[in-house]
């Protein structure tokens, strides 16, 4: 009886074999959001959901194999199905539509040619080790970036800049901000969004010179041109101004040569009592989570293009160079759980600091 009860024990604890079919399933899920996007499906869905409206939008595809793929789409989560009738799933209908200025499809294709260049050559590069990558492959490439910022304009257009902007709100000092500088700021949507709570707040915006352009682009479309200024350069090597009450890095941090020196240089930028806000991956678990962040750079890192962060790094490294205090917190990104170090720098930051 006792032997019983170790070999029921025993079962109750193995391991769900179902994961193994679940990591097959990644490629097929894959192939139907290349197929949606390819045939550009949302926003066929947007305006009719029966079966033959969608085939004449098609050209009239074979009708049982319609069938199949708009079903799997279903259980994917892209489409609804209701007595024989589909429609797009609310994150269809926002990011999947090309007519929508929140669609991401051209920022799931990149992303995806990022990810996925690598994984025919995973035994190769196993064996030789990182081996010399092209220009325009280069994650710090300058067209590369200009051209990834383009696709981050409907991302950050989309749920969020409001999040973002609702998180800089909550900071007790937000009321007191009159000059932000935006590091790495991409289109700059984010900093823009968080300015737009703020009506005496300025915004001063920092990345390469091709990102910049784009990032006076949306400046105007906002107008807030008067209450703006641009810092073209590599942040490792321009002055990009002092003063500051608040200076926020989203997920740009990747290219700092010397952290430590880095967050000196943004200590003294900052105001006394001002706010230097971090947001990146936090790897943990001896770099093997979050899942998504490990999985999605796999391709980059055997390539020797690793450059996430370990969890705690860049706030330890704040509070060594002189930040007085630190605070946790997590948002939710593109690619999970991202942690956010909100760091203060002595002192009291007055409302008409300049």
């Amino acid at each position: 009886m006792h032997d019983e009860k170790k070999i029921a024990s025993g079962h109750s604890a193995s391991p769900d074999v179902s994961i193994l079919t679940d990591w097959m399933l990644g490629s097929v899920r894959t192939a139907l959001l290349d197929l949606a996007l390819e045939l550009e499906l949302p926003d066929i869905l947007h305006k009719t959901g029966t079966l033959e409206g969608i085939a004449a939008h098609l050209g009239n595809p074979h009708a049982g194999n319609l069938a199949h793929v708009l079903d799997a789409m279903a259980a994917l989560g892209l489409t609804s199905k209701k007595n024989g009738v589909y429609a797009n799933s609310a994150l269809a209908e926002m990011y999947l539509r090309k007519e929508t200025n929140t669609y991401l499809g051209h920022l799931m294709r990149r992303l995806q040619a990022m990810q996925h260049r690598n994984l025919s050559k995973m035994k190769e590069l196993l064996y030789s080790g990182p081996q010399p990558v092209k220009e325009d492959d280069r994650i710090d490439g300058k067209d590369l970036w200009k051209k990834s910022s383009r696709d981050m304009i409907a991302y950050q257009q989309g749920e969020v800049s409001r999040r973002l902007a609702d998180m800089a709100v909550s900071l007790p000092e937000f009321r007191h901000f009159r000059h932000i500088l935006d590091l790495g700021c991409g289109p700059g949507i984010i900093c823009l969004s968080i300015m737009g709570r703020n009506a005496a707040l300025r915004g001063a915006f920092c990345d390469l010179p091709p990102v910049l352009e784009l990032t006076r682009k949306e400046v105007e479309a906002a107008g807030m041109e008067e209450r703006a200024e641009f810092y073209p350069g590599d942040y490792n090597l321009i002055d990009f101004g002092c003063g500051y009450d608040c200076i926020w890095a989203g997920q740009s941090l990747y290219f700092v040569k010397d952290l430590p020196a880095f967050m000196k240089k943004l200590l003294d930028a900052l105001n006394p009592g001002g706010v230097f806000v971090s947001l990146h991956e936090g790897l943990n678990r001896e770099r093997t989570a979050p899942e998504k962040v490990v999985i999605s750079r796999l391709s980059l890192a055997l390539e020797g293009q690793d450059v996430s962060f370990e969890e705690g790094r860049i706030a330890r490294l704040a509070l060594e160079a002189g930040f007085a205090s630190l605070e946790r917190r997590t948002i939710n990104m593109l690619f999970g759980e991202n942690e956010v170090a909100i760091l203060r720098k002595s002192g009291i930051l007055t409302e008409g600091t300049v």
